[in-house]
């Protein structure tokens, strides 16, 4: 059966999950029960078609891995009393017959989630405007799309080459002989020797399931535009079939075979999530249908990551600087040896006086709700968590910075038709001064994607053009 529910959903009745209005069975619960209450790293390490985001790309340690997708609470005799309670991961997760859609809160009554869609377009540089060419058949179309952006990461670390044995015959003899097979083939002689040479090469079974992949993406209505959304992964394209000379579209089973190992290399490193991204994409239909199949299966994204990556491509542009714990990059000391990397910041850490720091800035991206409205005005008073504040305030110190706050998706209705920012209060600190609020970037209900997409792209000009920032 298809169920559906939203992130963060605070606990749902089980027994009205069901997307079409029928309510789920013992059978469903069974199925569900069986990855409940279960961390991220074990689920992901026991069921390999299971892909969750930014673990797969290995961004950064934001600790999704400890958590589970889902809780399940109540007896299992009485399912009218069993709940299910979300986290920050949405997406689409499968085990047996039962599907489990989680889209984002900001989903519209439809179940149309225009959010997290539009998220995952800007994130992975989807330039498709149709929003039906990215909820299809339980998620499969979501893993092509991702597909670009992993294999232009893989392809610039280079093309991988393996090592593969080669059993030749001829007269250039470059390994061992092959004796019963030169016998078998070269009585009488004529000058050829039969022989098995290792050699390291393109064409091997990691690049054929590149090649495969491309192959199948280019049978989907939006193949081809996907494939050449921008010049570079035209290019990796190409380089990925000219490499693969000896491709057999009747050879795919094989290949996928040769593949169900993932590879280990201390190099090629982008190719680990590449392999398992393909493999999901090319066994997809076999696993959704598998009934009898014990297995999770679908994609998952982390709704914090995928929120404060959306927000990069709108605050870099702007002159943000985006840290990178990762990778080492962008951080701000607080002494030497002690990097802390706040997920957005402006300015300089060393300026030249403490009279130049009035243009610094501070964010932090939040993926929850940060407003309380006052009942007797249009006032909008920020919402701290303790720990927010206090790392908040520790970045504005070390920076130092006059301005600060945490940067959140605002889904009041009464601001819904405004495309600016959503600011609360400003409070004043004490100490060194400098002031600190909460900024909402407003979420619309749209009736159809377009509208939807141009809403979000005019408030993504007045963040440019804002000047709070």
């Amino acid at each position: 059966m298809n169920l559906y529910t939203t992130d963060n959903n605070c606990g749902v009745a089980f027994n009205g999950l069901g997307e079409d209005g029928s309510e789920p069975g013992k059978s469903d619960y069974d199925n569900l029960s069986k990855i409940a209450n279960t961390s991220v790293e074990e689920l992901t390490k026991n069921n390999p078609s299971l892909l969750v985001f930014p673990q797969v790309l290995g961004f950064h340690d934001d600790g999704i891995g400890d958590d589970p997708i889902f809780y399940l609470h109540g007896n299992p005799e009485q399912l009218g009393n069993v709940k299910l309670t979300t986290g920050n991961l949405m997406g689409f997760l499968g085990i047996g017959d039962t599907q489990l859609r989680i889209s984002s809160r900001f989903s519209s009554q439809d179940k149309n989630d225009y959010f997290m869609h539009y998220m995952l377009q800007k994130v992975f540089s989807i330039n498709l405007l149709d929003y039906k060419y990215t909820i299809g058949d339980g998620g499969l179309d979501l893993l092509m799309f991702i597909f670009p952006r992993l294999l232009k990461k893989a392809l610039a670390q280079g093309i991988f080459r393996q090592y593969q044995t080669f059993r030749r015959n001829d007269a250039n003899v470059k390994g061992t002989i092959d004796v019963s097979r030169h016998i078998r083939e070269n009585i009488p002689f004529g000058g050829r020797v039969s022989y098995n040479s290792r050699e390291r090469t393109f064409d091997n079974p990691l690049t054929e399931l590149i090649r495969h992949t491309i192959e199948y993406i280019k049978t989907k209505s939006f193949g081809k535009d996907l494939l050449n959304a921008d010049e570079e992964i035209k290019e990796c394209t190409r380089e990925i079939v000219n490499a693969t000379q000896g491709y057999d579209i009747h050879e795919r089973e094989k290949v996928i075979a040769k593949n169900l190992k993932p590879i280990a290399h201390p190099y090629y490193t982008a190719y680990k999530p590449l392999q398992k991204i393909c493999l999901s994409i090319l066994r997809h239909k076999k696993m959704s249908y598998g009934k009898s199949n014990s297995k999770a299966y679908g994609i998952l994204f982390d709704g914090a990551w995928l929120w404060e990556e959306y927000l990069a491509t709108v605050l870099v542009p702007a002159g943000f600087e985006h840290p990178q714990n990762k990778k080492g990059i962008g951080a701000i000391k607080v002494y030497d040896g002690n990097p802390r990397y706040p997920d957005f910041y402006k300015g300089k850490q060393i300026p030249e006086s403490l009279q130049n720091v009035e243009s610094n800035f501070i964010l932090d991206a939040k993926y929850k709700h940060l407003d309380n409205h006052r009942p007797d005005s249009d006032e909008i008073m920020a919402s701290f968590s303790r720990d927010d504040l206090h790392q908040l305030i520790t970045y504005m110190y070390i920076m130092p910075a006059k301005s600060g706050g945490l940067i959140y998706p605002y889904d009041k209705s009464d601001k819904q038709n405004s495309s600016g920012l959503v600011v609360s209060t400003r409070k004043n600190l004490y100490g060194y001064g400098g002031t600190v609020a909460t900024y909402g970037v407003p979420i619309p209900q749209k009736d159809e994607y377009r509208d939807f997409v141009s809403f979000m792209n005019e408030t993504e000009r007045n963040i440019k053009e804002s000047s709070f920032f």
